[in-house]
């Protein structure tokens, strides 16, 4: 089957912030313990004892980085009341992308699978058709077939399940822009989504496909241990999973030079994705190899 000259519309396209939420989708998903078609799911309320997801790290000369853990397809209401406050003493605010637009013209472009490939000939037949027929309403079949695996999976998403706008990382940025705090990024967004892209396969939205019955309801229990802090249930849907295990700990390791600048210089509040944080491959793990006091705030 030839290419058709056609693109995905740039205001189709994920925020780049949002489009990492991929990874935690992918992880719970394939998991789906909820069954087909579930009900909708309840997000507890949060444990007034929980502690936040926060990790201190003193450098040598006495600045104070923070560490928090956000979840992408979370929202405003999840950010930890200690964390605003943090947010707003800080000299400066960085997440993985900080403030930076993307160019639509160049989002357009990683979106869309080279000339001469196209989606549903590297699908399944069946997931295929099961794909468009759940993308009725939100994307076209041209749209979905030159499509990327990692596009088409974070629309697959996205249709599935509603998440709360503005994200908590929106939200962050929000906050320090109001606050006049300084915000800066840990990478480029072509970064990023190029190491989405490398790690998501066809093989990988086919398992997302059979799992979108299930992926609301997963992510809702998902926000449900965030808020109530449940390391061990984080750990396990964010932590050695695949496509996330490719990401993060080769992130990590490109951003660490940069964090320690911040610890040699004044300081920083940094937000990143919570599985960033987790694991003998997380930060405040690689920073406490490295020499660094780290700790992790243990009341509210």
């Amino acid at each position: 089957m030839s290419a058709v000259k056609s693109r995905p519309s740039p205001a189709g396209l994920a925020a780049p912030r949002l489009v990492v939420a991929v990874v935690v989708a992918t992880a719970v998903a394939v998991g789906g313990a909820c069954g087909a078609a579930p009900p909708p799911c309840r997000i507890a309320a949060r444990d007034v004892q929980a502690a936040p997801l926060l990790w201190r790290v003193q450098g040598r000369g006495g600045a104070v980085v923070w560490l928090y853990g956000t979840i992408h397809d979370a929202g405003t209401d999840d950010v930890h009341p200690v964390a605003w406050t943090l947010l707003d003493a800080a000299p400066a605010f960085v997440s993985e992308l900080g403030d930076a637009a993307p160019d639509p013209g160049k989002l357009s472009a990683l979106a869309r699978l080279p000339w001469g490939q196209v989606l549903d000939q590297l699908l399944p037949v069946d997931d295929w058709w099961d794909l468009v027929n759940a993308m009725l309403g939100a994307m076209t079949e041209d749209e979905l077939r030159h499509a990327r695996p990692w596009f088409a999976m974070v629309r697959l998403f996205s249709h599935m399940a509603k998440s709360p706008r503005p994200s908590m990382d929106d939200a962050l940025a929000e906050r320090a822009r109001k606050r006049g705090v300084a915000i800066e990024p840990l990478e480029p967004w072509e970064a990023q989504l190029g190491a989405l892209d490398t790690s998501v396969t066809a093989a990988d939205l086919s398992r997302a496909i059979h799992a979108r019955h299930t992926v609301a309801c997963e992510l809702a229990g998902l926000r449900s241990a965030y808020r109530t802090s449940d390391l061990p249930a984080l750990t396990r849907a964010l932590v050695g999973t695949a496509p996330s295990e490719a990401l993060l700990g080769a992130r990590n390791q490109r951003w660490l030079p940069q964090i320690e600048r911040y610890l040699a210089g004044g300081g920083a509040f940094i937000a990143v994705g919570l599985g960033h944080l987790l694991g003998d491959d997380g930060l405040p793990a690689m920073l406490a190899r490295a020499g660094y006091p780290v700790e992790r705030r243990a009341a509210p």
